[in-house]
C-alpha cells in the first residue's frame, strides 16, 4: 500500500445496492458485521482527501478517484435486475439502486455491468489508465463473486501497471479491504468461511488483502 500522495488511488465500491436487502435470495447469513461502517469510513477518508485537495482538474491533481459500480443483473429472478423490488422496511425499494450509505455524490461516476467484473462492458479500465491511477482500494460485495472477480482482472489486465523509461515493469498497488467485503454463507459453508477463504486465494497473488483501519492509516493519513 501507498499514501495517496504518493500514489495515484482509485476507491472501487461494488455493488453496494439495495439488492441485497433481500432476505432470501443471497443466503441465510452475512459475513463480516462490520462492513457497513468500513465502506462509510472509506468513503468519508477518500471525500475529505479530495475536499482537501481545492480546485484542479481531477487528471492533473491528487484526488482518490471513486468510482461506484452497479450490477444490473439480466437474470429474471435477481434481486438486482432493474425494475426488481425488495422490501426493506416495510417499503418496496428497487433492488438496483444503491444502499443509503454508498450512494454515488457528484463528480463520482457510475459504472454499470451485468456480469461479475467491473471491467468487462464499463469503461472502468480505460477511465483509471486515462487518470494514470496506480493504486485500486477495492470495497463492496460480495467477496466471492464481483469483488473475487474484479480483482483478478485488475491483476490480469494489469489496470494499473506502469513500464518505466529503462523497461522495468511496475505493477502497482491493488488492495481488497478485507472488512469492507462480505459474502453469504453457501454451500454447506458458514457466511465468514467463504469471506475468508476467497479473501486468503486472492491475498498475495492477486492483490494485498488488508484491514479498514490500516488502509486509513496508510493510504489516507
Amino acid at each position: 500500500m501507498k499514501s495517496v500522495n504518493t500514489a495515484k488511488t482509485a476507491l472501487i465500491i461494488i455493488d453496494v445496492q439495495d439488492g441485497f436487502f433481500h432476505p432470501t435470495h443471497w443466503g441465510p447469513s452475512r459475513s463480516t458485521p462490520d462492513f457497513e461502517k468500513n465502506v462509510t469510513l472509506l468513503l468519508k477518508a477518500a471525500r475529505e482527501h479530495n475536499e482537501k485537495q481545492g480546485e484542479g482538474t481531477e487528471e492533473a491533481s491528487n484526488t482518490v478517484a471513486i468510482c461506484h459500480v452497479h450490477h444490473h443483473s439480466t437474470e429474471q429472478n435477481s434481486p438486482l435486475r432493474p425494475g426488481a423490488k425488495v422490501e426493506i422496511n416495510g417499503k418496496l425499494i428497487e433492488g438496483s439502486q444503491p444502499q443509503s450509505f454508498a450512494q454515488p455524490q457528484q463528480g463520482e461516476p457510475l459504472f454499470i455491468k451485468h456480469v461479475h467484473s467491473s471491467f468487462v462492458g464499463t469503461g472502468l479500465e480505460t477511465y483509471l489508465k486515462d487518470r494514470g491511477v496506480r493504486q485500486l482500494v477495492l470495497i463492496g460485495l460480495t467477496t466471492d463473486h464481483c469483488v473475487n472477480t474484479t480483482t483478478r482482472f485488475a491483476n490480469n489486465l494489469g489496470v494499473v501497471s506502469a513500464t518505466s523509461l529503462n523497461g522495468e515493469l511496475d505493477e502497482g498497488d491493488i488492495v481488497v479491504a478485507s472488512d469492507a467485503c462480505a459474502a453469504w454463507s453457501k454451500g454447506g459453508f458458514d457466511a465468514e468461511t467463504v469471506h475468508k477463504v476467497h479473501l486468503a486465494s486472492l491475498k498475495g497473488e492477486f492483490a494485498q488483502v488488508e484491514k479498514t483501519q490500516d488502509i486509513l492509516r496508510i493510504v489516507f493519513g
